[in-house]
């Protein structure tokens, strides 16, 4: 009988998802989506993510070539993906490895 009670205070499990649910997509935008439809536009933001990423870098190169007009810059080896460390461009790391 107490845990026929006790579980009339909890709140259902459903009730919990409907509440992250709300919390991760205030507006309901995504509430009607299939699990392929959500999975589709992870991998559509996600390659946005990257394009912006890469755009912004080259865009960076480009600001370095004309605020040093006279310098030559060795652009061999440049590369979005890549990161600096101990003094060398090397392939970046996964976030374990950090």
């Amino acid at each position: 009988k107490i845990a026929d009670l006790e579980s009339k205070l909890q709140p259902p499990r459903n009730a919990v998802i409907e509440e992250d649910e709300k919390a991760a997509d205030p507006d309901g935008e995504y509430a009607s989506f299939s699990r392929v439809a959500l999975i589709n536009k992870i991998y559509d933001v996600e390659s946005s993510m990257v394009e912006a990423a890469s755009l912004s870098f080259r865009n960076a190169v480009a600001q370095l070539h004309v605020l040093n007009p006279g310098l030559e810059f060795v652009e061999e080896g440049l590369d979005e993906e890549k990161e600096v460390r101990d003094g060398q461009i090397l392939p970046h790391l996964p976030d374990e490895e950090n």
